[in-house]
């Protein structure tokens, strides 16, 4: 049995001072965008104090930068997990209120938990009967949920992931294709889901009905983030596209265009109102919410001109929680680490196929774990790799 924890909710009655949505949202978002604004500066000179025997028309300028207190390490391989997957690692969550483990989702089909103080299997779900596309974790219920290649989505107890009987509780059907991205809403029982049907379906998570249906998209849907605040939902594509949902009246509000290429991920930040997409031509672009503003546009490394076609695919991206640094991982193999803030590249990195093939190289789903000191990526070579920087 895997003990899940328990988050506390911390309610506040004193509502008289608490500003109304409208206001707390708009100093939200102006508080974001003048950090940002302010990151992007070019640091500016400072005139230093006149000698005594100086003449005071003469101004000695210096060209010393601001001190800046840098939160960057440089990222090392800790250690490399092979041999345990029989398939591609197509998806990988970590558990956000223990720290204390991670799921895979696995081409072969199954689903696998693991210890993160040791790194050790502690249960196989078994269910799906083509490969596991995306994972998800409730942080309101001890459930997984789970999308795949075979049209479905389906809920997992955690707390039966020993009982004879499996702890697979619900199964959730209506999509046309595969299902490669799924998210829950923070505060309503509602599951979103999205993949090659082009549709993103909204589901009931108890009485498993599909609650509405969102249209647009042309083709496959590769990423869905939430979030408490309006837009709910928001959604990218294969078709170079993003949009932002309005729930209430089921339909676009905003659509994104700016993209060259298809988007292959996109992520929210954890504490801020931005989110990032990357695509095929290695584009990252940071974005501010509500309006969906383009914030910034990181700069990717310098490739080399004998590289392959895919050297510019990002498959994936994810941001650490605690020092803002953005990670984003190549189809080739290569790693980035970028400042979130501003964009700079801060490290950059290949990540060699164990097998030695570059068909293997790629790397297929991240995350940083909540202590902000670890990242786990997962490759085409069917391994799990943690990194970590000079303080772990």
């Amino acid at each position: 049995m895997l003990t899940l924890g328990n988050q506390d909710l911390l309610r506040s009655y004193a509502t008289d001072i608490i500003p109304l949505n409208d206001t707390l949202s708009e100093a939200m978002y102006n508080n974001v965008k003048l950090t940002h604004y302010f990151g992007n500066l070019p640091a500016q000179e400072e005139p230093q104090d006149t000698p005594d025997d100086q003449p005071s028309s003469q101004l000695a300028i210096s060209t010393r930068k601001p001190k800046v207190t840098s939160t960057h390490s440089d990222w090392q391989l800790v250690r490399t997990l092979a041999g345990a997957h029989k398939g591609w690692i197509r998806c990988i969550v970590i558990d956000e209120i223990t720290n204390k483990w991670y799921v895979t989702g696995l081409a072969d089909s199954t689903i696998k938990i693991w210890d993160f103080e040791n790194n050790s299997l502690k249960a196989i779900l078994t269910g799906h009967v083509l490969g596991v596309r995306s994972l998800c974790i409730s942080k309101r219920f001890p459930y997984l949920f789970s999308g795949g290649e075979d049209k479905s989505l389906r809920c997992w107890d955690l707390e039966r992931t020993n009982s004879p009987a499996g702890c697979q509780i619900r199964a959730y059907h209506g999509h046309l294709g595969g299902v490669y991205s799924i998210a829950l809403h923070p505060e309503l029982d509602l599951l979103f889901s999205g993949g090659k049907d082009c549709v993103v379906r909204v589901w009931d998570i108890r009485s498993r009905a599909e609650a509405m249906t969102l249209l647009g998209h042309q083709n496959d849907i590769t990423s869905i983030q939430t979030d408490y605040n309006d837009p709910q939902v928001i959604t990218s594509s294969m078709d170079g596209t993003m949009r932002l949902w309005d729930l209430r009246n089921q339909k676009t509000e905003l659509l994104i265009t700016n993209h060259s290429k298809s988007i292959r991920s996109m992520k929210s930040h954890p504490k801020e109102t931005t989110f990032v997409s990357g695509d095929g031509n290695g584009e990252i672009k940071q974005w501010l919410l509500p309006k969906g503003e383009l914030l910034n546009e990181f700069q990717s490394g310098p490739r080399e001109t004998n590289q392959r076609d895919n050297s510019r695919i990002i498959n994936t991206l994810s941001i650490n929680p605690v020092s803002n640094t953005l990670f984003s991982g190549y189809d080739d193999g290569r790693l980035e680490f970028y400042d979130y803030v501003n964009g700079t590249l801060q490290q950059s990195g290949y990540s060699p196929s164990l097998s030695g093939s570059q068909d293997d190289a790629a790397i297929y789903a991240s995350t940083f774990d909540m202590s902000g000191l670890r990242l786990l990526t997962c490759h085409g070579d069917k391994s799990i790799r943690i990194w970590g920087n000079s303080s772990y």
